[in-house]
């Protein structure tokens, strides 16, 4: 089980995390508890490097695209492109109303389903959105994330072919995060779904 500590702990080495509270929501629909608790008792906040952007949450590193976990601030704005075109106000009709965006991976959301509670993963440029189930709530799912980013960036050179993980490196990465969840079957589901690298 993922606590805030935990995960306070896990996030840290890929930025900055300050308590952040719903007044930073600034969509017009009501922020679910769970994200609202995430925000206040972990709060990914990231660096700022210019002021006219703000902050840029926490990037963790995985391979490939990072997976970016935003501010609050900018939670309501990273539903662009999925949940709605110009504005909240036009909204795309194969996007679910429950579904909400909290991080991304090169344009491959990882989505809260209010719901359920559950966490989907899905790929973009499909057609159409067929989300897969990733985790049972919010603290496993980015617990998980972080996890994996975290045994990603202790390998060793050897672990790496080119750029690519040789398969002792998957393995560590999977014993590492099975570890975490209490189940190496668990583990590799969530590896499956996110697709993790394939």
């Amino acid at each position: 089980m993922f606590t805030a500590a935990t995960l306070r702990t896990l996030l840290e080495p890929f930025g900055q995390l300050h308590s952040q509270t719903a007044v930073e929501w600034t969509d017009l629909n009501a922020l679910p508890a769970a994200i609202a608790d995430f925000y206040l008792h972990v709060g990914p906040l990231g660096k700022t490097y210019y002021e006219k952007v703000g902050p840029v949450g926490c990037t963790l590193t995985v391979g490939g695209n990072p997976v970016c976990i935003p501010p609050l601030s900018k939670l309501a704005s990273l539903q662009a492109g999925y949940a709605w075109s110009e504005s909240p106000e036009h909204a795309l009709e194969d996007w679910d109303s429950n579904w909400l965006v909290i991080a991304e991976q090169g344009g491959d959301p990882f989505i809260y389903d209010k719901s359920t509670g559950h966490v989907l993963f899905a790929f973009h440029g499909a057609g159409k959105w067929e989300p897969t189930f990733f985790a049972k709530d919010l603290n496993t799912a980015i617990g998980a994330l972080a996890t994996v980013a975290t045994s990603y960036c202790a390998l060793d050179d050897d672990q790496f072919d080119d750029e690519a993980l040789v398969e002792t490196g998957y393995h560590s990465i999977r014993t590492d995060l099975a570890t975490a969840l209490g189940s190496i079957d668990e583990a590799q589901r969530m590896l499956d779904a996110w697709e993790f690298n394939q």
